[in-house]
C-alpha cells in the first residue's frame, strides 16, 4: 500500500504543504508577536522622551526660581552677613551661608547656584526637586502616556534604551529606561506598558492565521486530490504502453487527451519508437547539462556575501549554462576573472552584470555559436547573479550601519560594549595590556545653545576626524553618547592611552570652528585607564569615568589617569 504512487502523492503532499505551512504559521506568529512589541517600544520611546523633556522642564522652573531668590538683594546682604531676614516662600536656610529652595525629599535632584560679589563668592542656593509620587504625577500629566503606562524612578543599573521585561507586585510589563539624570546620576526614569495587551493581540492575530492556513490547506488537499487521479489516469496509460514498447510492441500508442503537458508527452511517446536509442542518449545528455545549471544557479543564489565568490560563481555558471568555451569576467572595480579557454578564433558575447541601480562588470562570454535559447538562458542566469551581488551590497551596507554612529561615522555603542568585552577578555587570557579614554566635549551644551544644533553637529564631527588621524587602524572610537566618547587601545599600557589622549587633546583644542560669522574653539576632557587583571569591562569604564570625572573638576580641557588598584578595586 506505501508503495503505491498514489499514496506517495498524498506523502508528497504532506510534506510540500503542510510542513511549510505550518512553519509560515509559526514564522508568522512570532513576526506579529515582535511587531506588537516593536509597535510598544517605538510607543514608549515617544513616551519616555516626552517624560525626559518633562522632567528637564521641572528642574528647569526650580533652577529658575533659585537664580531669581539669588538675584534679590536682601537674599544677597544675607549671604553676605550669613544671617537672615523673612525669606521668600519655600526657601529655606541650610547654613550662615547656604539656601535651598523647593521641597525636600527623600531622594531629590539638587543643582546648585553660587551667588557672587566680583570674585567672591557669597554663598549658593541650592535647587532641589524631590523624585516624589508628586512629581511623577506632573510628569505623567505632561507626557500623554498611554492608558495603562506608567512612569517610574529606577537605579541607574538599569541598562538605558533597551526593552526590558519586568514584573511589578505580580503584574508582567515591558519597560523601557532612559540613561541617568545628570543633576541625579544614581536614577533614572523609566515608562512601563502592561505585557498583557501585546500578548492578547498577538494570540488573537495568530488565531485568525491559523484559520486562513487550515482554509488554504483544505482547498490545495481537494486541489491535489482531483490532479492526483488525472496525473495517476496518464501516469498508468503511460505505464502500460512504456511496458509493452519494451517488449518489444512498437506499435502500441498512448491516448492523446486534451492539450496540456501530459497530451504533449504523450504524442512525444508515441514518436519515438524508431529512435529511442538516439533520443534517450540526448535526452540523458540534455538531462545532465539542465542539473548542473540548476546546482551552478543553486550555488550562486545561496552563497555568501562575499562579491569576490559570487563574481566567480557568475563566471562558472554562465559558461556552463551557455556552453561556451570559456569567458572573462572584468569587475567594475578591478577585479578579472577567467574561466575555461579564451580562443582568439571564437566569437566573443558581452552580458552586463547589473540591475536597475548598480553595475558590477561586464561578463565576455568566448564561444564557436551561441543559439538564441542559450543566450536567453545566461542573460537570465547573469541577471540573477546580479540580484545576488545587489544583495551581497545592500548586506554589507546595513552591517556597517548597524555598527556604526550615523553623525560622527564611529563606532556605535553597542558595537563598542562588544568589542570592549572581547578584548578585556583576551587582555585576561594572554596578560595583553589594554587602556581605554573615556573623551567628554567641554562646554558642549552651552556651545550648542549659542551657536545652533549645526555648530554642535560640527563639534561632534571634527572630534571624530582628530580621533580618525591620531589612533591607530588597531584603535576602536565610538560615540558613547551624547558629547561623550570612548576609546579603546589593545596593546596599549596607561601611560600609553595618556600620551594618545594629549595628543588628541591639543590637536582638538588648536580647531577653530565655524560658528555662523565668527570662529570658535572647543576644548575636551579626558579619563584613561588602564586594565587590571581581575577586572571587567564596566570596571574599566568606570575607572576611566571617574578620571574624567577629576579632569572635569580640575579645570576641564586636561588628561586624568586613573590609579591602577582603583580599577582591580571597584
Amino acid at each position: 500500500m506505501l508503495g503505491s504512487f498514489k499514496h506517495k502523492l498524498g506523502v508528497y503532499f504532506l510534506l510540500l504543504a503542510v510542513a511549510p505551512l505550518t512553519a509560515a504559521f509559526w514564522g508568522f506568529g512570532t513576526v506579529t508577536k515582535r511587531d506588537e512589541e516593536r509597535q510598544v517600544d517605538s510607543r514608549l520611546g515617544a513616551e519616555l522622551r516626552a517624560a525626559s523633556a518633562s522632567y528637564e522642564r521641572q528642574a528647569g522652573r526650580v533652577l529658575a526660581l533659585a537664580r531669581q531668590v539669588a538675584s534679590r538683594r536682601d537674599v544677597q546682604e544675607g549671604l553676605r552677613h550669613g544671617h537672615f531676614g523673612p525669606l521668600p516662600n519655600g526657601v529655606a536656610v541650610l547654613g550662615p551661608h547656604r539656601l535651598a529652595i523647593g521641597r525636600h525629599g527623600t531622594i531629590e535632584s539638587t543643582q546648585t547656584v553660587h551667588i557672587k560679589a566680583g570674585r567672591r563668592v557669597l554663598g549658593s542656593i541650592v535647587a532641589r526637586l524631590p523624585l516624589d509620587r508628586e512629581l511623577l504625577r506632573r510628569l505623567r500629566s505632561g507626557s500623554g502616556l498611554a492608558q495603562g503606562d506608567q512612569i517610574v524612578f529606577v537605579p541607574r543599573h538599569v541598562a538605558p534604551g533597551r526593552p526590558l521585561a519586568v514584573a511589578v507586585q505580580g503584574t508582567r510589563y515591558r519597560a523601557l529606561a532612559a540613561g541617568p539624570l545628570a543633576d541625579q546620576p544614581t536614577v533614572q526614569i523609566a515608562v512601563l506598558a502592561p505585557a498583557q495587551p501585546i500578548e492578547a493581540r498577538a494570540a488573537a492575530t495568530r488565531k485568525h492565521l491559523l484559520y486562513v492556513l487550515l482554509g488554504a490547506l483544505l482547498v490545495l488537499a481537494a486541489i491535489a486530490a482531483a490532479e492526483a487521479r488525472s496525473v495517476m489516469r496518464s501516469v498508468r496509460e503511460l505505464a502500460d504502453t512504456a511496458e509493452a514498447i519494451g517488449h518489444g510492441r512498437l506499435d502500441q500508442r498512448v491516448p492523446v487527451r486534451g492539450r496540456d503537458e501530459f497530451a504533449g508527452l504523450a504524442g512525444s511517446f508515441n514518436s519515438m519508437a524508431d529512435e529511442l536509442r538516439t533520443r534517450l542518449l540526448e535526452l540523458e545528455l540534455q538531462r545532465t547539462r539542465l542539473r548542473e545549471s540548476i546546482s551552478r544557479t543553486g550555488t550562486l543564489l545561496t552563497a555568501t556575501h562575499d562579491i569576490d565568490q559570487l563574481l566567480s560563481l557568475i563566471a562558472s555558471a554562465a559558461v556552463e549554462a551557455a556552453d561556451a568555451e570559456g569567458a572573462v569576467l572584468l569587475g567594475e572595480h578591478g577585479a578579472v576573472i577567467e574561466v575555461g579557454v579564451l580562443a582568439d578564433d571564437a566569437k566573443t558575447f558581452e552580458l552586463p552584470i547589473a540591475t536597475r541601480d548598480s553595475r558590477f562588470g561586464i561578463l565576455i562570454l568566448y564561444a564557436a555559436e551561441l543559439d538564441e535559447d542559450n543566450l536567453l538562458a545566461t542573460h537570465a542566469l547573469v541577471a540573477q547573479g546580479a540580484a545576488a551581488l545587489e544583495n551581497a551590497r545592500l548586506h554589507e551596507a546595513a552591517a556597517l550601519q548597524a555598527r556604526s554612529d550615523g553623525l560622527t561615522g564611529l563606532a556605535n555603542r553597542r558595537h563598542c560594549e562588544e568589542r570592549l568585552q572581547a578584548e578585556v577578555a583576551r587582555s585576561e587570557r594572554y596578560e595583553y595590556p589594554l587602556a581605554i579614554v573615556l573623551c567628554d566635549i567641554d562646554e558642549f551644551k552651552a556651545a550648542n545653545d549659542t551657536h545652533g544644533h549645526a555648530f554642535g553637529d560640527l563639534v561632534l564631527q571634527q572630534f571624530a576626524q582628530v580621533l580618525r588621524g591620531t589612533l591607530r587602524d588597531v584603535d576602536l572610537s565610538s560615540r558613547w553618547g551624547g558629547e561623550e566618547f570612548l576609546i579603546v587601545l589593545p596593546g596599549t599600557t596607561l601611560d600609553g592611552a595618556v600620551d594618545a589622549a594629549e595628543r588628541i587633546r591639543t590637536g582638538f583644542a588648536a580647531l577653530e570652528l565655524a560658528a555662523g560669522d565668527t570662529t570658535a574653539r572647543m576644548t575636551a576632557s579626558f579619563g584613561a585607564a588602564g586594565f587590571v587583571s581581575g577586572s571587567n569591562a564596566p570596571d574599566l569604564v568606570r575607572a576611566a569615568d571617574e578620571a574624567l570625572y577629576e579632569a572635569k573638576r580640575r579645570g576641564k580641557n586636561r588628561v586624568r589617569a586613573a590609579a591602577q588598584r582603583a580599577v582591580a578595586e571597584a
